[in-house]
Order: C-alpha cells, then structure tokens, then sequence
C-alpha cells in the first residue's frame, strides 16, 4: 500500500438491478481514487480476476500475485454476480477480498445479487 491514503476502507458492495448505473459509478470511484488521489488501483470485471488468479496458480507464482496485489490500495470488481456458478471459487476470490480489507484497503464490488446472497461465499472468520 502506498502512503497515499482512501478515505475509506473494507468492502463496499454497490448492489441493484441490471442497469442501475453501479458499472457508472464504480468507474467514477476509481477514477476519482487513481487520477484524483493517486492511488495504486485494479479495476476489472471479476472473471479477469479469477483467470489471473488461475494462471498464477498454474505457473506456481500464485505468493507473488497475492502480494502485487496486497500492495495496491484499492479493487474495484464489477459483475460479481458471475461467481454464483462456482462457490469454491467464490470463497478464494472472497477471502482475498477480506484479507485485502484487513490490511486496509478498499475492495468496491458491483452486483445484481443482494448482500445477503454475497455474505455467504464469506470465508468463516476464525
């Protein structure tokens, strides 16, 4: 994480009907978090996530694609909706949401399924 700070941290779920404008907003955020403030930011749908995710795991640097990651300050994930097809991968992709959130960072997701729905592919806390 850079010393560049987000005024907020943890994870936002930005949750309505297809067409609600979260795409919108989201890309505003980040814009706002990579031109405004400077900060080091991913933004991408999550099935780019999840295939690089899977092509770090392939050619065994998975460690070095987590902490490139963990070094950024904010995510902004859209269409996370997709992960209802494969819950195995929704608790990895989750758990590293939280791990982000934990050390600080912001994670903003986009989703046509309600919060409800997304706090169950959480990973358990211990």
């Amino acid at each position: 994480m850079t010393s560049k700070s987000f005024p907020a941290s943890g994870i936002v779920v930005l949750y309505g009907p297809s067409g609600s404008g979260k795409t919108r907003l989201m890309q505003a955020a980040a814009h706002y978090a990579s031109a405004q403030k400077g900060l080091d930011i991913l933004h991408c749908c999550v099935l780019d996530l999840i295939q690089e995710m899977v092509d770090a795991i392939k050619r065994g640097t998975y460690h070095a694609f987590r902490t490139s990651l963990m070094r950024l300050d904010a995510l902004f994930i859209d269409n996370i909706w997709l992960l209802q097809s494969s819950r195995q991968t929704a608790l990895a992709v989750f758990s590293l949401f939280e791990a982000f959130a934990d050390k600080g960072g912001l994670v903003m997701i986009a989703s046509d399924l309600p919060p409800s729905l997304l706090s169950e592919w959480a990973p358990a806390k211990r």
